[in-house]
């Protein structure tokens, strides 16, 4: 949530609306519930149950045939340690299989109920080790009631009076919990109320005592679970690319300005600078249903589902070429900025990432919260809205991917996303930086560079935020989420200024799917490590999140850098007669030619072997940088294959009346100068006529070594051929449905005959013994064949049909 409310408007708020002038101290903007812990040895234990609530560094052994075995295998063995009595009290809520590995989530549950914000978190990493373990599991749940004296319908009554609800509810849900606030106080059964409404604004999670009414808490943006909705269409859909003027990702980035001159809000207003600040870009895959062009894709889905209600914004055609003054542009500036946010998750990064509340792309709303100056994610149906206060949010990208941030925070943990620290809030100004950086539409010496919400802030309606706070933790910590979230992002920004884009997003994703909803940002700093690690990151860059991460303040768990040797992949090359390269892993690094490490062949990022012949090479490879010496050195071999060997033979001459086979040999695959694939390839004078032709083959081996080789073939008018024995044979019938006899008059020994299909193939041949022969074609397909005869001294050729 980007939350910056001027005091003035607070004074009005507080004399207009009672809602808002209440003292209820169970209201709350927080939606986690914080468990009492302290550090032993190393490990974060609960402070109540003394069980660790986040184990890390480990390095067991899973087994079991799925991931859903492995990791409950884990826990059986391990119950002792999370005092947890019997198993069949977790169930699997959550799942996922990522780059990283698999991360599963067990819900604790009570006679079915399950406990509010309990669960046990185990992750696999793609070697089947256990890795790192998150544990809110309640061992004093073991003694309660859990049959409801309140009807389901009188709690949710209750729970709108208490937050004073009106107008239209757009989302609501009702589920029975196990509650014990902090895992300290009075088991009660409750029931969760989840209610969207016009007013309040929000996702309101309110906590009713199932047993006797008792409002327990009312919280704004609660974190939950539930199952998928399915997408209904009921008219035939097309899928097809639009286009639309969009901001990337704000006016004043584009242009490199600050917020002045025709660079303001001004009221929405348009002019000539801001319209030259837009790029017309490919809205993909948006929807057509019954001649309507709507802003619905498979990552992004309008909707309207808060005030003010100004509809979808489709269109007769798929042009949504708008500027800033019409409403229409913030939706289409959403639609691009999320549908691309979504696309490089799930393409370029190869994480699979969507909303697990409904079945279709990422829904908003383009004006929402009522026209405030705000923008919210609501984690219960898993939707955004952007408010149209001071500069529209929906125009800059760095709101409405922040907020994407929180939905992804949401999805990634299956509902169990964490605000404590403001991480959350930490996390979405990391993924909207991420991207604005990416664009490099300025440099590091400028104060923008490290601006965020850089067009909706830092200008006269607020003051944005900033990814270069220099605040550390824990003792910057201030208990405003917003402002303590900056910790977070700034450190993952120096990061991704040293390792890259790319290379810091899988991390702080895959990082952030370890976390909980009791999680901090140590402990998601933990994770974020864990998953770089499980993913095979380099020694250097190991070390750079360890090291950043420690300046920060982030108490680190000691890593033993000597089980990360630099992993290189063995090269096979072929003898094409180029020195072979091996690549590294994108870290520098020492290359020897010897185990001993004495002979140093080279420094860098690769090594140039200068080997050129067949053979096998071993060289050996460690990491130069000082922290990461002492990982041990890894070997790597260089294997270069000989180039398959082909010869089509000497360059020939044939009749205009004959045939020829060029045969390449047995290879994996063959390409001729025609485009064709066989193995052979057959010249017909018959059909060239008369001139000098040039035929090549390319052919690739089993080890993918490729050679090629050429023949001239010339074709003249054979003059040898003894027409007299021409004239002595006959060949009939053709056509023939089976049967063909060759006639002699007179008998020619070792006369031998081919038969040829149109692709040039020798289907059957045979030496003729008298001077009468038949040959039975039943066997092979209907088509044109050419007959073919060598006496020895003559060749004859005769076509035949075959019906």
């Amino acid at each position: 949530m980007k939350l910056r409310i001027p005091l003035l408007l607070l004074i009005i708020i507080a004399f207009i609306n009672p809602f808002c002038a209440q003292n209820n101290k169970s209201w709350s903007l927080t939606s986690n519930d914080e468990i009492s812990y302290h550090y032993q040895e190393g490990i974060k234990m609960n402070s109540i149950h003394d069980t660790p609530l986040l184990l890390t560094n480990l390095n067991d052994e899973a087994t079991g045939n799925t991931p859903n075995e492995m990791a409950l295998n884990w826990i059986n063995n391990n119950k002792e340690l999370l005092k947890i009595r019997n198993t069949a009290d977790l169930t699997v809520r959550f799942t996922r299989s990522s780059l990283s590995g698999h991360t599963i989530r067990f819900q604790q549950s009570f006679n079915n109920i399950p406990v509010y914000q309990s669960e046990v978190v185990v992750h696999i990493s793609p070697k089947n080790k256990i890795t790192y373990v998150y544990n809110t599991f309640n061992p004093t749940i073991k003694d309660c009631n859990t049959f409801p004296t309140i009807l389901k319908e009188n709690a949710f009554q209750l729970a709108q009076e208490e937050i004073k609800v009106s107008g239209r509810i757009s989302f609501s849900e009702n589920k029975l919990f196990i509650y014990q606030k902090n895992q300290t106080g009075t088991i009660k059964l409750v029931y969760r109320v989840i209610i969207e409404a016009e007013i309040p604004i929000g996702s309101w999670e309110v906590l009713v005592d199932a047993q006797n009414g008792e409002i327990i808490s009312a919280m704004d943006k609660a974190f939950y679970n539930k199952e998928k909705e399915k997408d209904k269409h009921p008219h035939q859909k097309t899928v097809v690319n639009g286009t639309g003027n969009v901001f990337i990702p704000d006016p004043l980035s584009f242009a490199n300005v600050t917020y002045a001159g025709n660079y303001v809000d001004n009221g929405d207003a348009t002019n000539a600078q801001l319209d030259a600040a837009t790029s017309n870009v490919m809205l993909l895959d948006i929807d057509l249903t019954a001649g309507t062009y709507k802003l619905k894709g498979p990552y992004a889905e309008i909707q309207d589902f808060e005030a003010p209600n100004k509809g979808l914004f489709t269109q007769a055609t798929n042009t949504f070429n708008f500027n800033r003054f019409d409403d229409a542009f913030e939706a289409v500036n959403c639609y691009f900025i999320i549908d691309q946010s979504m696309r490089y998750i799930n393409q370029t990064l190869g994480i699979p990432l969507m909303p697990y509340q409904y079945a279709t792309g990422v829904r908003y709303d383009p004006h929402g919260l009522s026209g405030a100056d705000n923008s919210h994610y609501i984690p219960s149906s898993g939707r955004l809205a952007f408010g149209e206060g001071g500069v529209d949010d929906a125009e800059d990208a760095d709101v409405i991917i922040h907020e994407l941030g929180h939905g992804l925070h949401d999805w990634l943990t299956g509902g169990a996303a964490s605000s404590s620290q403001g991480l959350g809030e930490g996390s979405g100004d990391y993924w909207g930086q991420s991207y604005s950086r990416s664009l490099g539409q300025w440099i590091s010496s400028d104060p923008e560079y490290q601006w965020f919400f850089s067009w909706d802030g830092h200008n006269p309606f607020w003051s944005g935020r900033i990814t270069n706070y220099t605040a550390t933790y824990p003792s910057g910590l201030t208990g405003a989420i917003h402002t303590d979230g900056q910790i977070w992002a700034t450190t993952l920004m120096r990061i991704y200024d040293i390792l890259g884009r790319e290379k810091v997003d899988k991390a702080f994703l895959e990082g952030l799917a370890l976390t909980g909803s009791s999680s901090n940002q140590q402990d998601a700093a933990i994770a974020v490590r864990q998953a770089a690690i499980d993913m095979g990151y380099s020694c250097p860059d190991i070390n750079v999140f360890t090291q950043e991460f420690t300046t920060t303040g982030y108490v680190m768990p000691p890593l033993n850098l000597a089980q990360f040797p630099p992993v290189v992949a063995n090269v096979v090359a072929c003898a094409v007669g180029i020195p072979a390269t091996i690549a590294g892993n994108g870290s520098s690094l020492n290359w020897y030619a010897d185990a001993a490490l004495t002979n140093l062949l080279q420094t860098g990022d690769s090594l140039n072997t200068g080997q050129t012949n067949t053979g096998v090479y071993t060289y050996y490879v460690k990491y130069s940088d000082a922290a990461c010496s002492v990982a041990p050195a890894d070997t790597v071999t260089l294997t270069i294959n000989p180039l398959p060997n082909i010869n089509l033979g000497v360059d020939t001459t044939i009749c205009d009346n004959s045939v020829i086979v060029l045969n390449s040999g047995s290879f994996s695959s063959y390409l001729w100068q025609d485009n064709s694939t066989t193995s052979t390839f057959t010249v017909d004078g018959n059909v060239t006529g008369i001139g000098t032709f040039t035929y090549w083959v390319e052919v690739t081996d089993g080890n993918g070594c490729v050679n090629s080789d050429s023949i001239v073939v010339n074709v003249s008018i054979c003059t040898s051929i003894n027409e007299e024995v021409t004239n002595t044979i006959s060949i009939y019938p053709t056509p023939t449905t089976g049967i063909i006899t060759i006639s002699m008059n007179y008998f020619v020994p070792d006369t031998k005959i081919q038969l040829i299909d149109n692709l040039g193939r020798i289907v059957y041949q045979m030496t003729l013994k008298s001077n009468k022969s038949l040959i039975y074609l039943s066997k092979f397909s209907k088509g044109i064949y050419t007959l073919r005869l060598n006496t020895g001294s003559d060749i004859i050729t005769k076509k035949i049909i075959k019906e």
